[in-house]
């Protein structure tokens, strides 16, 4: 019971109040509150209390003796005020429901109102019911705006999105959320009312003036608008509630109706952006293709994401007739504001067998879409990479054409890059249209080696490409960056996000971070995991064997370890792939070290010396350094591969090189420097005190707090499951502990803390504002 009425016992402890007052005299109690607010669950639970004690409970009843008559929903009675005052009696609670009947209020005895609750209590409420991901919270946030303190309707809209489970976590299938069809801010939103209202979304917001464009009676449109601001569907400022509702109007509208009112406010207008949107189907729409086209590139330079949708709209107005300038400059206006949903539309209207086209495919097949045009050099680079080619065949760079939407130079660029072939890297950038390109080769050729494409392709085609806010691209870099940071939280929530969209390259690449970040933590069970659902291709090896060979050390098995990563090694460059291989190499070097096996140790380090004598490159510059620093016990070496991986800002991996420091190194205050960097700069977060610590203490030396929070590690490791909305018994099954302990972790952490529930908790930590003296403002 505590569990359903949560942040509503104030309003529960007044009605059991006014019921104890009813001896002498009956009483009347208004509840009133929004439909959904919590009324009906509020007399449920007050009802329960009631006759559990022995009270009679009816509904809308004369009763015979002392009792509480519930009216729920109030409103739909003929007379209200007279049904609540007939059944007021001696001894008898009326309690009636409202949405906000003045007349009840002023005769009640009692006035009960249901505020919105606080987002923290709606939160915690869904999450402690479902195992719901941060990303659902957040969208169900966004899509209900003033709506979300409502908590009827929160679980209704709940139910009825499309949601499918990744792991343990639940996730929306897609980000667009509608209010149910049923909710009671859609009972009025029909005829010229829904009209009114589907202009309202359309339009974003309405002046009065604008209900012109419905070419209604104006005194009826004006009715209808007064209505709906009314019943709450429509704000003062003449805008939907919130992007739930707008969503609802347009589900029930239906496509037909939809387009038939974009055609009607883009008659007799010159407004662009109003004849965008009925594009086609506007009368006569190739005779406002051009006009589009030009007004298009008048705003290309101030509002280039507008200037690409008029565009877009502009080629499909053209009706199939020939427009190959026009259509180049949608789509480089298109792939420069990342907007791949209206390139796809346009290519099923219009799929011309050009170089343009060629290039709009490859983007949208590497962003997990599925294509059906006619093969070319760029798609056939992006079905390299997806796996359905061998391989690809650089092309001729002397031939380019300088407005191309990728030249030849950037596609051997982009494919360099993920090949890790740092040389032809070098040749092909000298070509390439974005000069700072060539400034960030050493940032290119790490982005390449981890597979990140999303940032290979910004780096190469500089401000002519902006990666689409949605796919496998943009949620991989997410990924990859969290994983440098060492945000693991981050990292493994967009990791769950990622499993969700089509299977591509980057999804293996993922489930290996996701296994090392596991690792990190000393969660074996769950690294396993997803190393289980990482593809055996030979083009992910070396990155997988980095996180096995290190479980299977952790296990006892150095021999098989080195065994596994040195042969790893030898069928990677038996295939060509390139990718992963060095740090594999200075892996097996450290292992063999460490297993007494100098033979294989001075091989590995043969191998990362010829890797960087054909690359050149701060990637294998860096390994090739802590392994000479390993092998020849030498510090100064070690140290300057060090600061390489300092001036990445890469955190797990400047922790391995102060492993790499502490194998040998008898001066502690390089390590010790180092460690207090990590420390300094990690913050709740960065989950590797444990380790950091370890190492100081190696050296006798006291180390600094990992965070400034004072928490422990298992309890910082708490805090941050609580923030990713995990229940107690996943937290439990996480740390192998039990429920209680996790319970005794989490009663003490709000007792340091001075926070209530799990959501201040959760909020604190983000805001970084925890500490154990209290969650500061």
């Amino acid at each position: 019971m505590q569990e359903l009425l949560r942040g509503r016992h104030g309003e529960l402890a007044a009605l059991r109040a006014a019921f104890e007052a009813t001896a002498s005299r009956g009483r009347l109690a208004v509840v009133r509150g929004e439909p959904g607010s919590g009324r009906t669950e509020l007399l449920r639970q007050a009802a329960a209390l009631w006759r559990a004690e022995g009270v009679a409970v009816v509904a809308a009843l004369r009763p015979r003796s002392r009792a509480v008559v519930l009216l729920d929903d109030a409103d739909q009675l003929a007379e209200p005020v007279l049904s609540a005052t007939a059944l007021r009696m001696p001894g008898c609670l009326v309690v009636a429901v409202t949405r906000d009947n003045a007349e009840l209020a002023e005769i009640a005895d009692v006035v009960i109102d249901l505020s919105p609750l606080p987002d923290d209590v709606v939160t915690e409420l869904i999450t402690t019911r479902d195992p719901l991901d941060i990303s659902v919270v957040e969208g169900l946030r966004t899509a209900l705006g003033p709506l979300y303190g409502n908590p009827g309707t929160v679980l209704a809209t709940l139910r009825n999105a499309d949601l499918t489970w990744v792991g343990d976590r639940v996730f929306l299938t897609h980000d667009r959320i509608s209010l149910p069809g049923d909710h009671p801010l859609l009972e009025h939103v029909h005829g010229l009312a829904q009209r009114v209202a589907l202009l309202c979304v359309v339009r974003d917001g309405i002046e009065v003036s604008d209900l012109r464009l419905l070419a209604e009676d104006q005194a009826s449109c004006g009715r209808a608008l007064d209505d709906l601001v009314e019943r709450g569907v429509l704000t003062h400022d003449l805008k939907v509630l919130c992007p739930a509702l707008a969503n609802a109007v347009v589900d029930q509208s239906g496509e037909d109706t939809v387009r038939r009112v974009h055609v009607a406010l883009a008659a007799g207008t010159a407004d662009p952006d109003l004849i965008a949107l009925a594009g086609p189907d506007l009368p006569e729409a190739r005779k406002w293709a051009a006009w589009l086209g030009n007004r298009a590139v008048e705003i290309q330079s101030s509002d280039p994401q507008r200037a690409g949708r008029w565009l877009a709209a502009a080629v499909r107005m053209t009706d199939s007739q020939p427009c190959g300038r026009l259509f180049h400059s949608a789509m480089t206006a298109l792939v420069a504001t990342g907007q791949d949903d209206l390139m796809r539309t346009v290519l099923d209207d219009r799929p011309d067998d050009d170089t343009t086209t060629d290039a709009a495919t490859m983007l949208l097949l590497l962003n997990g879409e599925t294509v059906d045009t006619a093969d070319g050099p760029a798609s056939d680079l992006a079905r390299w990479w997806i796996g359905e080619r061998p391989d690809w065949t650089p092309l001729p760079m002397n031939a380019d054409h300088q407005d191309a939407v990728i030249t030849h130079a950037e596609l051997n660029a982009i494919y360099h890059a993920l090949r890790f072939d740092a040389q032809a890297l070098r040749t092909a950038l000298k070509f390439v249209r974005h000069d700072q390109a060539k400034e960030r080769f050493d940032e290119l050729t790490e982005a390449g080696t981890a597979g990140d494409v999303a940032t290979v392709l910004e780096l190469v085609l500089g401000t002519r490409y902006r990666t689409p806010d949605h796919g496998p691209l943009k949620l991989y870099q997410r990924v990859v960056r969290a994983y440098a940071k060492a945000d693991f939280t981050t990292a493994l929530q967009t990791m769950r996000q990622l499993e969700l969209t089509r299977p591509m390259p980057t999804h293996h690449l993922a489930r290996v971070l996701a296994a090392a970040m596991h690792t990190a933590r000393g969660e074996n069970r769950q690294a396993h995991g997803w190393l289980a659902r990482v593809s055996n291709d030979i083009r992910y090896a070396p990155v997988k064997a980095m996180v096995e060979a290190r479980l299977q050390h952790r296990a006892g098995d150095s021999e098989g370890a080195v065994n596994l990563a040195w042969r790893t090694i030898s069928l990677a460059k038996h295939a060509g792939v390139r990718p992963g291989i060095g740090r594999l190499m200075l892996l097996t070097l450290q292992l063999a070290l460490r297993n007494g096996d100098e033979h294989i140790a001075r091989a590995a380090l043969a191998d990362m010396t010829a890797l960087h004598r054909q690359d050149d490159c701060r990637a294998t510059h860096q390994i090739l350094l802590l392994g000479r620093g390993l092998l020849n016990r030498d510090p100064a070496e070690a140290a300057r591969g060090a600061d390489l991986v300092r001036q990445r800002g890469h955190k797990p991996d400047l922790l391995w090189a102060c492993h790499v420091l502490a194998q040998f190194c008898d001066d502690p205050r390089q390590v010790v420097r180092e460690l207090h960097a990590i420390a300094r700069e990690g913050g709740a977060a960065f989950l590797l005190p444990a380790k950091v610590s370890a190492l100081m203490r190696s050296f006798g030396v006291a180390a600094p707090k990992a965070t400034q929070s004072g928490l422990t590690t298992t309890e910082l490791r708490i805090v941050e499951l609580v923030r990713a909305g995990q229940t107690n018994r996943q937290i439990a099954a996480e740390l192998e502990v039990s429920e209680k302990a996790v319970e005794h972790h989490l009663t003490r952490l709000f007792l340091r803390t001075g926070v209530r529930s799990r959501v201040e908790l959760a909020a604190a930590s983000l805001a970084g504002r925890l500490d154990d003296r209290g969650a500061t403002g």
